[in-house]
C-alpha cells in the first residue's frame, strides 16, 4: 500500500552557483558517498541537483518536511551496480520511516543541462 509520493525539481544553474559561491554547501546537504559519486561527472551539478530534488521529493512523500529532525545527510541517494538510485536511510529519516512502517522506497531521477527532476514513493509492507 503506498504511504506516499514526493516530487521535486531543482534548477542545475541554481546548484552549479552554491556549488561555486559555497564551498562548504555539498559537506553540509551530501553524504561522502554522494559527493565521491558527483565529483566524478564534468556535469557535477546535474547529479548534486537531482540528488537534491530526491531528498526533497522524500520529504514530500513522508508527509513530515523537515519536522522531527531529519537532515538532508539523513538521506543519502546511491546507485547499484546496475546505477539504479535508491535511497538509503540514517538517523531520523530512518527512525521516522519505521514509525510510519515503510518497506518499499523507490526513487527515480532525470536531469538535463538546465533541470533535475526526482519522484519518490514509498510504501509499506502491505503491498
Amino acid at each position: 500500500m503506498v504511504i506516499g509520493i514526493g516530487t521535486d525539481m531543482f534548477e542545475v544553474k541554481r546548484m552549479k552557483d552554491r556549488l561555486k559561491n559555497q564551498p562548504s554547501f555539498s559537506e553540509g546537504i551530501y553524504t561522502i558517498h554522494e559527493i565521491e559519486y558527483c565529483e566524478q561527472f564534468k556535469n557535477k551539478a546535474e547529479h548534486y541537483a537531482a540528488r537534491y530534488a530526491a531528498k526533497e521529493a522524500f520529504l514530500k512523500a513522508i508527509g513530515t518536511g523537515w519536522r522531527n529532525g531529519i537532515t538532508f545527510k539523513d538521506i543519502e541517494i546511491i546507485n547499484d551496480n546496475l546505477g539504479k538510485p535508491e535511497i538509503k536511510l540514517h538517523g531520523k529519516a530512518k527512525e521516522v520511516c519505521g514509525q510510519l512502517n515503510a518497506h518499499n522506497i523507490l526513487v527515480t531521477l532525470s536531469h538535463t543541462k538546465e533541470l533535475a527532476i526526482a519522484f519518490v514513493i514509498i510504501n509499506n509492507k502491505q503491498t
